[in-house]
This record gives structure tokens, C-alpha cells and sequence, in this order.
């Protein structure tokens, strides 16, 4: 009589191990790259979004022929008398032209608070973009900078001319310095 011995297939411990240590520092190596590109990706988000409801108030402005105005608002009714933008914004039309939201005035576009780690800041002086009828935007030129956890090098600008116009940008040093500060405040 003869019998066969079966053969066992399997790992060991040590080779489990092994494979497992492997797995945990390549994981750790990707990590802090994965990191940054979700950072990326929320401040292009956060950009796009104000770009869009920029673009939005100036069309609503020529289109309705009355004063639009973009603010900052954290409760998406009211403007805030802030230059941080993370918390949120409003456009509204302006129909009394008084620069604030009422309770009869429409409403054009919302912007619910930013991601943590998103910074937005407007230039010191504005804090309100407002849209004449025309398409134009009253006052000077309004710079916007969107800073994430990144740091200054990574900030990017969004300015608004006096004509109207929205164009991207490299922010200066003081500029990217003062949003990424901003961030979680």
C-alpha cells in the first residue's frame, strides 16, 4: 500500500510580514503626496466656484440692468463686513443701491463655507464686488487670493478690473503671506 503525501500551499509568517512591511512604508510615502493633491484639488474647486459667481453677478448685472453685488457671508443672507471669502457669498441684485442685502431682494447666487484648509482674502479696501449695470465693476480693482494648506507658494489670485473683466493670477509675496494666514480663521 502506498499513500501519497498532499503538499500544503500557503505563506509563512515571516514572508506575511514581509509583504506587509513592504505595503505600510510604500503607503507611507504616498501619503503626503496624495495630501497635496487633495489641497490642490479643493483650491481649484474654490476658485472655480468664485470665479463662477463673479462671472455670474456681471452677466445677471448686464442682463437685468440693475447693480449686482458679490460680498462675503456667512449665513448666505447677509454681507459680512470681512475681507475672508472662505465662509462663503451672496450675489444679490442691489436694487436700493445702498451695497447691502434686504429682504426684498432677489437673490442670484450662494456659495456655502470652503473646505477646511481653504483661505480665501480680498484686498484689504474691498470688500464688496458691485456690478453697474453696464457689466463694469465700481471702485478699484478687487484682488481675491485662495491660499491652501500648501503654503505661499501655491496661492493663486483672482482680480476683478474696473471694466468688469476676471483674471487669474500669481499673487505677490505680502498678498499669499496675509491668505494663507487666513486659513481656518
Amino acid at each position: 500500500m502506498q499513500t501519497q503525501k498532499s503538499r500544503l500551499a500557503g505563506v509563512t509568517l515571516v514572508e506575511l510580514m514581509i509583504v506587509v512591511s513592504i505595503g505600510a512604508v510604500l503607503t507611507t510615502m504616498a501619503l503626503p503626496s496624495f495630501s497635496k493633491l487633495l489641497q490642490a484639488s479643493a483650491s481649484r474647486a474654490s476658485r472655480s466656484a468664485l470665479s463662477v459667481s463673479i462671472n455670474q453677478a456681471r452677466i445677471g448685472a448686464a442682463m437685468r440692468g440693475q447693480q449686482v453685488i458679490v460680498c462675503p457671508s456667512s449665513n448666505q443672507t447677509d454681507c459680512t463686513d470681512d475681507s475672508r471669502w472662505q465662509h462663503g457669498w451672496i450675489a444679490f441684485i442691489d436694487s436700493n443701491r445702498d451695497n447691502e442685502h434686504d429682504s426684498d431682494e432677489e437673490i442670484i447666487g450662494v456659495a456655502q463655507a470652503q473646505k477646511s484648509g481653504i483661505a480665501i482674502l480680498s484686498s484689504s479696501s474691498r470688500q464688496r464686488i458691485r456690478y453697474q449695470a453696464d457689466g463694469s465693476a465700481s471702485g478699484t480693482n478687487l484682488t481675491l487670493t485662495v491660499c491652501d494648506r500648501r503654503g505661499p507658494p501655491a496661492a493663486r489670485t483672482l482680480v476683478v478690473s474696473n471694466s468688469g473683466r476676471l483674471r487669474s493670477g500669481t499673487p505677490s509675496a505680502a498678498q499669499a503671506s496675509a491668505a494663507c494666514a487666513a486659513i481656518d480663521s
